[in-house]
């Protein structure tokens, strides 16, 4: 069975555009609904031929005209081949057909699992973000509080000099005075 273009995957209730490309209907149906603001004028996704999705009321077109009035998007059975028929794809190419079938799906679990250890990864990365911001800021706090510390020790030995100062000159007005008192 052919693959859609859209999801890469077998075709599920195909439908064919004017264009003659087909796709699943679903796939189609998405395409259609991601265009915002709502258009009845849509493109084809391979080709970008333009394509209308309004149905024409069939009572409103003349009875001889109706059997020429087919609708943009059509559904499209397609026939499975047997594998007696005459038009059944060489081996090469069934074998090259399962071979990137597989390559696909393996593509599509290793992509989710590269998602996954992305995600971990994010995780980790915004942890040590946040452990480094945090770091950083008990570092500037702490930087804050030792200037806060040096300030008031500086103040204080100034306090301690003065009080040296009136200590040593009252000591030396005393020994002054008692050493003149010892002369007399």
């Amino acid at each position: 069975m052919p693959s859609c273009t859209i999801c890469l995957d077998e075709l599920k209730s195909p439908v064919s555009l004017p264009c003659g490309h087909i796709y699943c209907s679903e796939c189609l149906l998405r395409a259609i609904n991601a265009i915002k603001p709502y258009t009845t004028l849509h493109f084809c996704p391979t080709c970008r031929t333009p394509y209308s999705i309004v149905g024409v009321n069939p009572a409103l077109v003349p009875q001889h005209l109706r059997p020429h009035i087919v609708p943009c998007v059509r559904r499209v059975f397609l026939e499975e081949s047997t594998s007696g028929s005459k038009t059944s794809p060489p081996g090469a190419a069934i074998t090259e057909c399962g071979r990137l079938t597989a390559e696909n799906t393996s593509l599509r679990v290793n992509c989710g699992l590269w998602r996954k250890r992305a995600e971990v990864h994010a995780a980790a990365t915004l942890g040590l973000l946040n452990l480094a911001r945090l770091a950083k800021e008990q570092a500037e706090k702490m930087k804050r509080e030792r200037d806060e510390l040096q300030k008031q020790c500086q103040i204080l030995k100034r306090k301690l000099d003065a009080e040296e100062c009136v200590i040593l000159s009252k000591f030396r007005s005393a020994f002054v005075f008692s050493r003149g008192r010892a002369t007399d």
